[in-house]
């Protein structure tokens, strides 16, 4: 993949996060650019899932008091409700909860 392709996947990325946060009953989005981005919609769903764990991954702190990581877990829960709504539903197995998307 070439700079431009992996520029162009990871901003594809970034505005479907934010068109789904903005969404009252987030859905997956698709067209045209995104298939041929992503193949098809198991590949798009598989790149959020992969941004998801490395968000988790590098911005929860296991070595700070159980109360601020909860509180983290929760923000960053909170920030991605929408890109959880489309991959599992809202069940958040990386935080190991379930979160009600209202």
């Amino acid at each position: 993949m070439t700079w431009t392709e992996t520029h162009r996947r990871w901003q594809a990325l970034r505005e479907i996060e934010e068109q789904l946060g903005a969404e009252a009953h987030p859905t997956l989005p698709w067209n045209t650019e995104l298939a041929a981005i992503f193949g098809d919609r198991d590949g798009l769903r598989a790149a959020l899932r992969y941004r998801w764990r490395l968000a988790v991954s590098t911005q929860l702190d296991t070595h700070l008091p159980e109360r601020v990581l909860e509180e983290q877990r929760r923000v960053l829960a909170e920030r991605a409700r929408g890109v959880l709504a489309v991959l599992d539903n809202g069940t958040d197995e990386e935080l190991g909860t379930t979160h009600a998307l209202a």
